[in-house]
């Protein structure tokens, strides 16, 4: 075998080994993610419930308010599965297809290359041992993050998962969550975001 393929088959078999010896905390479920879905900004309302204010109240990143599935573009869902993962309502938390062959690539000329499913990075997100380190994450890391993505699927639907993942993902700069790079990037609800902005 050449020396990155040998090297990619105990590297996997390790993590393999590591996965199953270790007892991960269970993923929360999506009821919960979302009622601990917190904005940065401070809604400031009259003694009639009418909004007066917003003051910001954390600045380590911007976050607007959780938008529910039915109240996202259906242009900005498909983009985004376009560009992350194509083949998001065929696979069951990974697709192997693209981990196959991001694997032949590695192997064969050492050149990386992501497979990650929405699934994979939202439990990334959901999960402080899986969130991608700055120089990226080990091959056990890797497969800790398919483990607990099929796990993910066994108990959320898809609707959820693309619900969350579109939340809580990172779009640019200190924006996360489709309300607040809306918001801030074009100055829509995000139901009114059309091709353009969406790609």
């Amino acid at each position: 075998l050449h020396r990155h393929a040998a090297r990619f088959v105990l590297v996997w078999l390790g993590s393999l080994a590591v996965a199953r010896a270790t007892v991960p905390i269970p993923l929360p479920d999506f009821d919960t993610v979302r009622a601990n879905h917190r904005s940065t900004d401070l809604v400031v309302l009259d003694r009639h419930g009418e909004t007066i204010d917003t003051l910001r109240v954390d600045f380590r990143e911007r976050r607007g308010q959780w938008v529910p599935l039915n109240r996202i573009s259906p242009t900005v869902v498909r983009a985004v599965l376009l560009s992350e993962d194509r083949r998001f309502h065929d696979h069951a938390g990974v697709d192997w297809a693209a981990v196959a062959s991001a694997g032949w690539d590695w192997a064969w000329t050492g050149r990386l290359r992501g497979a990650s499913t929405l699934s994979m990075q939202l439990v990334g997100m959901l999960d402080p041992d899986l969130q991608r380190p700055g120089g990226g994450r080990r091959l056990e890391q890797k497969w800790e993050q398919m483990r607990r993505a099929l796990e993910l699927e066994a108990f959320w639907s898809k609707a959820q998962i693309l619900e969350a993942y579109l939340n809580m993902v990172a779009f640019r700069g200190e924006l996360r969550g489709i309300d607040a790079a809306a918001r801030v990037m074009f100055g829509k609800h995000p139901h009114g975001l059309g091709p353009i902005e969406a790609a």
